[in-house]
């Protein structure tokens, strides 16, 4: 049994549902259902069908209703599996009682966000007369947290980062097993290298807004590529040269990506898969030198990595990338330490590990 935070969009984590139900073809699965933000009406995903969806879907996502989100979770229970695989970050799919005999093993993509680090990003999301009493729950919210990251008997991080900052949070010690990059599907193309890009959701925390701003005095077009609630407001500010194609399916970011000069990242991300599929296509990568981008991005070989990422310092990456670019071999052979395969091997070996300690 897979419980996953979600069911509505598309992103690295619902990379790893993704490559875990296309893996273990009878695996079922339970998720909240909420309003899509970023995912194409018309997809499809490999979890649809399979997933115990809870809820009406007439609400978009909030981080800070966690606790909400885990009563509903702990209250449909799980019924069935050899071994339950939590995968979240926002918490709340921790909630799943589990029965004591079963396994309990927890994918976790790091600290969330809204409660470590960058809670003032998420807040600017929320209505403003919500504001001062999200920040003031801002330490139960925490300790829910941490008592959802005692659910688990296993923990894993989807990065060094993650399993670092777990640690010092929570005291726990994690495996470390990187996302799936779906490495033969995103392959390098022939296409024309024209614009930069980005591909995001577009919240707050993103940071989109800095890279619009670096382009506003540069001649190169980039590309957005991603939705949220953020669009309408990027939309008013971006220049000319400013283009978004909403959300997009994998065959659409595999075209953007063949197509781009670079993917700029700015935000901090626990690892950044997005930053890694770009590679595999030959793409290379403008991003943060902050969580766990130092291990998907080699510095200098496979793109840049800015101690301060912002306008100026993204639109000087910009020019150098155009002077001189990391070549779509180095890209390659970097993104291929994530494959997928890697990915499903190891959960495959802790899985059993944790089957044969039942016995």
């Amino acid at each position: 049994m897979i419980v996953h935070d979600q069911a509505a969009d598309l992103g690295g984590q619902e990379r790893a549902v993704q490559a875990l139900m296309e893996h273990y073809p009878h695996a079922r699965a339970l998720a909240l259902r909420f309003v899509a933000t970023n995912r194409p009406s018309d997809h499809r995903t490999s979890w649809d069908g399979r997933t115990r969806l809870l809820g009406r879907g007439a609400d978009r996502r909030r981080a800070f209703l966690a606790p909400l989100y885990g009563m509903r979770v702990a209250l449909a229970g799980v019924q069935d599996g050899d071994v339950v695989v939590s995968i979240t970050q926002g918490g709340w799919s921790l909630a799943a009682r589990v029965p004591p005999s079963t396994p309990h093993v927890c994918y976790s993509s790091g600290l969330p966000p809204h409660l470590y680090g960058f809670s003032s990003s998420y807040l600017h999301d929320e209505p403003r007369a919500l504001q001062p009493a999200l920040r003031a729950a801002l330490p139960a919210l925490r300790a829910y947290d941490r008592k959802m990251l005692r659910q688990p008997r296993r923990l894993i991080a989807n990065s060094e980062f993650s399993a670092r900052e777990l640690q010092r949070v929570h005291g726990r010690t994690a495996d470390v097993v990187h996302p799936p990059v779906r490495t033969h599907f995103f392959t390098p193309g022939a296409a024309d290298r024209r614009a930069f890009l980005v591909v995001a959701r577009l919240v707050s925390f993103k940071r989109v807004d800095m890279v619009i701003e670096a382009f506003r005095g540069l001649e190169e077009e980039l590309v957005i590529a991603g939705d949220g609630p953020a669009l309408a407001q990027l939309r008013r500010v971006a220049p000319a040269n400013v283009s978004f194609v909403g959300p997009c399916d994998d065959d659409a970011l595999l075209g953007h990506y063949r197509s781009s000069r670079a993917l700029i990242c700015p935000s901090v991300e626990t690892f950044g898969i997005a930053m890694v599929e770009a590679q595999a296509c030959g793409t290379p990568v403008i991003g943060a030198r902050a969580g766990g981008a130092p291990e998907a991005v080699r510095d200098g070989v496979t793109g840049i990595l800015l101690d301060r990422p912002d306008p100026r310092s993204i639109a000087e990456s910009v020019r150098a990338l155009n002077s001189s670019s990391p070549s779509a071999r180095a890209c390659r052979e970097s993104a291929e330490r994530f494959a997928e395969d890697r990915f499903t091997g190891a959960i495959d070996r802790i899985l059993t590990d944790e089957l044969e300690a039942t016995l």
